[in-house]
């Protein structure tokens, strides 16, 4: 029995007859009226009754009529989804994420996804944490690679990688020389001088939650917009300061996991909920996760 037979069924219960049935399907009347014959010998049931004033369906032809309706139309239904499916990957592919991080994500997904996806054109947006989730909402972009503190009910959000918060220190600073564990309290550094992302920047939220739980008033001489910066003040001796386990990694500078609860943070796919690529996005979450893996 095949969905050529259904549609053979359907067609001859809609004319009751053989002859105006064959000549909508494009077949011989000799031909329709055999594979009828096959189908009624393989089920084991009669489908019609043959008189001379036209054929009619039996009570099995009824139930087989009925079920064969619903498979024809499911499978419109499934054939109208794939092959819009198939349409996304000519699409472009919009892809936001935070400045700091294109230069960890993309050199490790990207390769891959063109592999597979070779034409579709992607599009990159690298903004601030704040306006990513704004341009995503806005449909500026089809997904975001970012860390998220709050989560939009509109919002799909995989994730990605957890990811460590770290207490870089000069490698010439002489609290080196008191740690003997890779996990440090940062009870420790209470005197020093800390250098710290700008108050309003999503990632600092994580920052100010390690230092609300301190025992004390961390003392910060600067601020500055980014991580890396952070980062190369610390390699110039101008203090200490946080930075993710992401950042390149200087010469000058020890790095040390922290005793915090709010010492790492999760890092996620997201997309609208009511997005028009749910084909190219799943495809492109697949091979992120796999590639993140693998590194």
């Amino acid at each position: 029995m095949t969905l050529k037979d259904m549609e053979y069924v359907c067609c001859i219960a809609e004319f009751n007859n053989f002859s105006k049935a064959a000549e909508k399907l494009f077949v011989s009347q000799s031909a329709l009226s055999q594979s009828i014959t096959k189908l009624e010998e393989e089920l084991g049931l009669q489908l019609f009754r043959r008189t001379s004033k036209g054929v009619f369906l039996t009570y099995a032809g009824e139930i087989f009529l009925e079920e064969s309706e619903k498979i024809i139309s499911q499978t419109k239904i499934f054939k109208e989804k794939l092959e819009n499916l198939s349409s996304c990957k000519k699409r472009t592919l919009g892809i936001g994420a935070y400045q700091f991080y294109g230069r960890y994500f993309f050199p490790k997904i990207i390769p891959e996804f063109n592999k597979l996806f070779p034409d579709v054109q992607i599009k990159i947006i690298e903004d601030s944490q704040y306006n990513l989730e704004k341009i995503l909402l806005e449909d500026e972009v089809d997904l975001v690679i970012s860390a998220f503190l709050d989560f939009n009910p509109k919002i799909v959000y995989k994730k990605l990688f957890t990811e460590d918060i770290l207490l870089a220190v000069p490698k010439s600073n002489p609290l080196n020389q008191k740690i003997k564990d890779e996990i440090i309290d940062l009870s420790i550094f209470k005197n020093e001088s800390f250098i710290l992302l700008m108050k309003g920047i999503k990632a600092r939220k994580n920052i100010d939650k390690i230092c609300e739980s301190l025992s004390f008033n961390l003392h910060c001489i600067l601020e500055t917009k980014d991580f890396e910066t952070v980062n190369s003040l610390v390699d110039q001796n101008m203090g200490v300061g946080f930075v993710p386990s992401s950042v390149e990694k200087l010469e000058g500078i020890k790095y040390y996991k922290i005793k915090n609860a709010y010492s790492s943070r999760e890092f996620f796919i997201a997309y609208k909920k009511s997005t028009q690529k749910p084909y190219i996005i799943s495809e492109f979450t697949k091979i992120a996760l796999t590639s993140i893996e693998k590194k």
